[in-house]
């Protein structure tokens, strides 16, 4: 007797025992179509077809755990302790999936262990590696040597190791950051990244943490800070800004690094640092404010020792506009 190409368990919390459904695509390679039955209709079998959907809705009490589906080639184990699978392994959870060349998974303490071409899809944050031990309730664990990307900005990297602390927060060791888009080239490098010996991630509050860090352009070290903190999605908040690069005859090869203060919802004010290898250190600053009748900006630059000029230069400027009350009644 032949066995089918894959094959499926659901561990449900509800129902105890352990479902093993063959594919419809095994079905079919066995021969063993389902004939419709009726009034002249010819003797063309139905085929049944697998889907590769699985649509499955959670339940809504939030104490009920939603069911675990298990799929691969080869699947065996010991009911209720564990269970492996062998060749396109995947455990799949509410919103996590895991896939591996190899998935241990044991019951009892919920834990799994994958090996060879891991990836796992948490909410649409993606990681791949050679390694992965993860507890999938509490997304409790480690990831060895991954790479990941993040889709509320599509920020990414790499690291010689990820803990995860909860399906929140997670810390990357040795690890790079940068939100340039990843290609599929195996030689591709982005233009900035930001390395570190630590990261901190935290999607609850959106906000990333370096520390040991060091902003590189080009493989080139530009700054280095103790730690640095920045956000994860495209609210405003308090922190660097992505660096902007320039080169021409004058000022020669530039490298601006802006700090943004969201101080207030309708204030907030940016300090940037200029560094020009023509020219030397130009520190710039800008004020936005914004209010019912009127709004402004203050925008400072002060460049000491101008090396092209040989003399202090500064400039300063404000834009404010409003409105009058005359106190007259529109006509």
């Amino acid at each position: 007797m032949r066995r089918a190409s894959r094959q499926l368990f659901i561990f449900s919390p509800v129902h105890r025992a352990v479902l093993c459904l063959v594919s419809a695509t095994g079905l079919g390679m066995l021969g063993a179509p389902v004939w419709a039955q009726g009034v002249g209709l010819d003797d063309t079998p139905l085929v049944l077809k697998s889907s590769p959907m699985l649509a499955e809705t959670p339940p809504d009490d939030k104490d009920v755990k939603p069911p675990t589906f298990v799929f691969g080639d080869r699947i065996s184990g010991r009911t209720d302790l564990e269970t492996i699978i062998d060749g396109n392994a995947e455990v799949r959870r509410g919103k996590n999936a895991i896939r591996a060349d190899r998935i241990e998974y044991y019951q009892p303490d919920d834990q799994t262990i994958s090996r060879g071409n891991v990836r796992i899809n948490s909410g649409g944050n993606l990681f791949n590696g050679p390694e992965l031990q993860l507890k999938i309730d509490t997304f409790e664990g480690f990831f060895l040597s991954p790479n990941y990307r993040f889709l509320s900005n599509g920020g990414n990297g790499t690291a010689q190791r990820i803990d995860f602390i909860d399906d929140q927060r997670l810390v990357a060791r040795e690890a790079t950051f940068t939100t340039c888009e990843r290609t599929d080239e195996k030689t591709w490098e982005p233009a900035w990244v930001l390395s570190g010996t630590s990261f901190k991630f935290d999607k609850e509050s959106e906000t990333g943490e370096a520390t040991g860090a060091v902003l590189r352009f080009k493989n080139v070290p530009i700054l280095a800070f103790p730690t640095i903190s920045f956000p994860l999605s495209d609210k405003r908040k308090s922190g660097l800004l992505p660096p902007t690069f320039n080169l021409d005859s004058t000022s020669g090869f530039e490298v601006s690094q802006p700090y943004y203060f969201n101080i207030a919802p309708n204030r907030d004010a940016t300090l940037t640092t200029t560094v020009m290898s023509k020219r030397g250190i130009n520190l710039g600053a800008e004020a936005r404010y914004l209010e019912r009748d009127y709004a402004g900006r203050l925008r400072t630059n002060f460049l000491p020792s101008d090396s092209l000029r040989k003399i202090n230069r500064w400039s300063y400027a404000l834009e404010h506009t409003g409105t009058l009350n005359t106190g007259l009644a529109q006509v």
